[in-house]
């Protein structure tokens, strides 16, 4: 993500976005890195003795909160990616998504060796998965069995809650197969978004500073991962290879729609702020189709580099 300069921010796009990632997303892929990289840069501003603060007590409350196989899963790989992160800022990598890219990768691998030395088993973690899903779906709609359905049961159908229930069941197994893709994301989001607000909070902060959302772009050779892992998933393979395919291609595919988004940025740079408001609003219903549609203008953008045929407004750098 090059530095840019040219175009002032919005001031509350940052507080809307870690909002929703705070809500949506686990913490620890926040606040870690953010922390660390505060301390190490030496604080002497009161916000920065605040947040070093706030993580260290959001710390406190997760280790005393009860836990399952998916959570501790989470904590190993937050703690595995802010180490590998942090030392990458520290060496003076500049290029922030190839160290959120990197940390996350390193993060999937260490987490991966964890589960080798203890012997446990992915579809452990995907049963953990499943049921905390499940147990979330039974705490807002009363009447659901107290396990998921299994996906070829028929006793189900007649009622709507019956084939609600069905439907939840059949999300759940998606996401307990996606769960290591997700965990991927939300990792590249927090570090991305760490490395944007120590440089709110730092007096005092090394490394340059994080380039311009619409900017953001990545090698065109990564094109090959998303045809290689889509390839994968259509021929016959044993299950942890297909599972393995599904993931890495869910990756590739949340970061070309990152791309794409990017494109429509650039692209809206002349369209009035409400219009973009109203936008956003029609497409949080069709989030489905929205997101395919930013991953068919970031594959796109890979041949087409559509942000060079957008002449930029007056006084705002290409």
């Amino acid at each position: 993500m090059p530095g840019t300069v040219g175009h002032r921010r919005s001031p509350l796009i940052a507080p809307l976005l870690l909002a929703g990632y705070l809500v949506a997303a686990p913490w620890i892929f926040f606040l870690a890195p953010l922390a660390i990289l505060l301390l190490v840069s030496r604080p002497r501003a009161v916000r920065e003795w605040l947040w070093v603060a706030l993580a260290l007590v959001a710390g406190v409350v997760l280790l005393r909160a009860p836990v399952d196989l998916a959570d501790r899963t989470i904590r190993a790989a937050g703690m595995f990616f802010t180490g590998t992160y942090v030392t990458m800022a520290l060496f003076g990598n500049r290029s922030l998504f190839i160290r959120c890219v990197v940390a996350t990768s390193a993060a999937a691998a260490f987490t991966a060796g964890w589960f080798l030395a203890l012997r446990l088993r992915f579809s452990t973690l995907r049963d953990a998965v499943a049921m905390h899903q499940w147990e979330t779906y039974r705490t807002l709609m009363k009447g659901l069995p107290a396990t998921p359905p299994p996906a070829s049961d028929e006793v189900l159908t007649g009622t709507p809650l019956a084939e609600l229930g069905y439907q939840l069941a059949r999300s759940v197994e998606q996401v307990s197969q996606l769960f290591p893709a997700m965990i991927a994301m939300t990792a590249i989001a927090g570090g991305w978004l760490a490395w944007i607000w120590y440089h709110r909070i730092s007096t005092r902060p090394i490394g340059a500073p994080p380039g311009l959302f619409r900017h953001f772009r990545f090698g065109d050779q990564m094109v090959w991962w998303l045809v290689a892992t889509l390839a994968a998933t259509l021929v016959p393979l044993p299950q942890g290879a297909h599972l393995t395919a599904k993931n890495l291609l869910a990756v590739a595919l949340g970061l070309y729609a990152a791309r794409g988004l990017a494109v429509l940025r650039t692209l809206l740079l002349n369209a009035p702020p409400f219009l973009v408001v109203v936008l956003c609003l029609i497409a949080l219903p069709l989030l489905p189709l929205a997101l395919s549609g930013c991953i068919v203008v970031g594959v796109a953008d890979t041949w087409l580099d559509l942000r060079r045929r957008v002449p930029p407004p007056d006084g705002v750098s290409p």
